[in-house]
């Protein structure tokens, strides 16, 4: 029977494509011992079975097996082998729709910061095309454009971050559009965040809701927030609906966001409000 053919660590190393201090890592480990160790000179000796072990670890590590799973994972039986990468299989689809919604997150905030840097003009009015957004709001009672208490945007942070979701750093407000003459006249009926995902909201509590602002041609106005001028900014908007004889098609969408995020600077405010019109 010929005798059977043995590898130097540095070939092993050569033949697997892997560093030598990798080896001496599996072996230290227990991942991969050698078949043999010369008592004389300590060399690493490793069999022709061990290059398919190897090809073996490095498929469960591409797939992301840590490599205490590894080690037990040799000792499967195919049944066991199949069980266990079906297993492997799920966790992937789970890390892959969560890259997914990640890359959504990502290009969701871009076309805010965008549409942000792309306002035409501040203190007066101008049409724009919107696209469609979900809002996770909540209902309000008697809650007025001077006064936003913060426990109503605690509560929509708690229940994004419940749900795993990047949380917006925009929020907000719908209230009717009405010839308001007074600033305390005017009453939301929900305050509000964007959602930055697509996804199901599993768990809402009694007085939220996900609503949906409809795509469209919007009647828009855009200042810098102060609440001496925003009773003025709003008659703006609401008389150029009227000035041209435009029909408003939904309630007020109030869009407020930090324009600035220096700690070293004094936070300035833009606020937004938006109509859609037909």
């Amino acid at each position: 029977m010929p005798q059977q053919r043995l590898y130097s660590i540095g070939e092993m190393a050569k033949i697997t494509n892997v560093s030598v201090q990798t080896l001496r890592y599996y072996d230290q480990i227990g991942l991969l011992k050698p078949v043999r160790v010369d008592a004389t000179t300590n060399y690493r000796y490793y069999d022709e079975a061990q290059i398919y072990i190897m090809d073996l670890i490095k498929s469960l590590k591409y797939i992301g097996t840590p490599l205490e799973d590894i080690k037990k994972a040799q000792a499967f039986t195919p049944e066991e082998m199949l069980l266990y990468l079906t297993e492997q299989e799920k966790v992937m689809e789970h890390k892959i729709r969560r890259m997914v919604e990640v890359q959504h997150t990502l290009l969701k905030t871009k076309k805010q910061l965008e549409n942000h840097l792309l306002i035409p003009i501040y203190n007066e009015v101008y049409e724009s095309v919107e696209e469609q957004q979900r809002l996770l709001a909540v209902r309000t009672n008697d809650l007025t454009a001077d006064y936003v208490p913060n426990e109503y945007f605690s509560a929509l942070t708690k229940t994004v971050e419940r749900e795993g979701v990047a949380m917006n750093s925009r929020y907000g407000g719908i209230y009717p559009l009405r010839p308001y003459e007074q600033l305390q006249h005017v009453v939301y009926s929900h305050v509000f965040t964007p959602l930055l995902t697509d996804r199901y909201i599993e768990v809402l509590d009694d007085e939220m809701d996900v609503l949906r602002m409809q795509e469209g041609q919007y009647a828009c106005i855009a200042f810098k927030y102060d609440l001496n001028t925003y009773l003025s900014q709003y008659q703006k908007l609401y008389q150029y609906i009227q000035e041209h004889e435009l029909t408003p098609t939904s309630d007020v969408y109030e869009f407020f966001v930090q324009a600035n995020y220096s700690p070293n600077e004094t936070p300035v405010y833009v606020m937004e409000l938006k109509v859609k019109i037909s």
